[in-house]
């Protein structure tokens, strides 16, 4: 009784062994795995993705952080403003914006370029400026809310209310941030994984951007809590007060009055209620995050479907006068259609690369036969040569004055006689 009590208990024993190390097992992975994230196959972004990407400029000036939502979805613009502004330093006021004028960008990258700081961060990191931009065009509600989201807790924490360089209010329970000075605007720099608190996705740690010095920074704050500011930017009326988030209807009201670049006759009108719609031309060809976001914004142009059918040597058959083509004709019945009798193709040459083997193999054979359809020709009575023909060494002359046997027709008969 006691020998078959034994093997009983060892069994158990690592039964209850493997289901404690499944359990451990089953419990790393869902301690692994970041809390709210979802598959790279689903739809949209998950939260701590978005804290992630808003987490650099949520507590930037509504106008600024606005222009900054709207560039983010053209970033190759973007990489040519930044150009552009390193290119040209000393352009300011009129002078900057005639030269914008001529740059086919859209109003949101024209009034960035007062902003260089901005545009040199958007360009430093431009994974980052396209995850933004796509974020937005994906769920424009949910990267709105995430702002507010940020806001309060940063608020909470203790590490945002109004300086002389920030106005920080509340409206309808919504933070509003506005530059405090009417000429003046200015960029705060903060570490995004301490002025919220202590970061709460592991999984998904902010990007956090070190300006230059010569933006007038005292120092970076990596291990400091707190916002930094530089040196002031001056306010031109066509690079601010234009773009006004309305939080709680999530969307952006746009103010094109007095604004050049909005009323540029290329770019395409507002709707009656000024909301921002996405420009596709300024996208320059990026692909769009997922297909949804790409059917909605890109459209087909049949008069580009047939250009490219004729570039590509496609034949427009047109349909003959009065005539009715089925919706689906039988198979073996001809379509009413007319042609037109194209040109005969003359011969090419032999060595034409462009002719295909078959066509080649054809001809050929086709000369094959047409040689042998001819009748025979008898080859000339050859004359001994005065003299004689030399010897050759070794050998006998040859007879003079016999000429020589013909040669044997092709048909495989005898010589020819006369």
């Amino acid at each position: 009784m006691k020998r078959d009590v034994l093997p009983n208990m060892l069994r158990f024993a690592q039964l209850l062994m493997r289901c404690c190390l499944i359990g451990v097992l089953a419990f790393q992975v869902v301690a692994v795995a970041p809390a709210g994230a979802q598959s790279a196959g689903g739809p949209g972004y998950s939260q701590d993705e978005l804290d992630q990407l808003l987490a650099p400029v949520a507590l930037y000036p509504d106008q600024l952080l606005t222009q900054i939502l709207i560039a983010a979805t053209y970033p190759l613009e973007v990489v040519e403003a930044e150009r552009f502004v390193q290119q040209n330093p000393g352009l300011k006021g009129d002078a900057l914006d005639q030269a914008l004028a001529d740059k086919n960008w859209d109003p949101s990258v024209q009034s960035l370029a007062a902003y260089p700081q901005v545009l040199a961060m958007m360009n430093d990191n431009l994974e980052w400026t396209q995850r933004l931009g796509d974020a937005f065009l994906v769920d424009q509600a949910r990267v709105m809310d995430t702002v507010q989201s940020l806001r309060q807790k940063a608020l909470a924490a203790g590490n945002l209310q109004s300086t002389p360089q920030l106005a920080v209010t509340t409206q309808d329970d919504d933070i509003v941030i506005d530059a405090a000075q009417p000429d003046a605007v200015y960029v705060p720099v903060y570490n995004p994984q301490l002025i919220y608190g202590p970061w709460w996705a592991p999984a998904y740690p902010p990007w956090f951007w070190c300006p230059s010095l010569d933006y007038g920074y005292p120092f970076c704050p990596v291990y400091s809590v707190g916002i930094v500011f530089g040196a002031p930017w001056p306010i031109w009326y066509n690079h601010w007060g234009w773009a006004h988030p309305r939080w709680h209807g999530h969307r952006i009201a746009i103010d094109d009055h007095n604004n050049r670049f909005w009323n540029n006759p290329g770019h395409p009108r507002l709707p009656p209620d000024g909301t921002w719609q996405h420009s596709p031309p300024h996208r320059r060809g990026v692909a769009y995050p997922n297909a949804p976001i790409r059917d909605r914004f890109t459209r087909i142009d049949p008069n580009a479907v047939r250009s490219r059918q004729d570039f590509r040597g496609y034949e427009r058959i047109p349909p003959a006068p009065n005539a009715v083509r089925p919706a689906f004709p039988a198979t073996g019945s001809a379509s009413i259609v007319t042609r037109t009798p194209s040109p005969r193709p003359t011969a090419p040459t032999p060595f034409d690369p462009t002719f295909s083997r078959q066509q080649t193999q054809i001809n050929a054979q086709r000369g094959m036969q047409s040689r042998q359809s001819m009748p025979p020709i008898s080859p000339p009575m050859s004359r001994a040569p005065v003299g004689g023909a030399p010897a050759p060494v070794g050998g006998t002359p040859a007879p003079v004055g016999r000429a020589p046997a013909p040669a044997p027709s092709p048909q495989g008969g005898g010589a020819l006689r006369r």
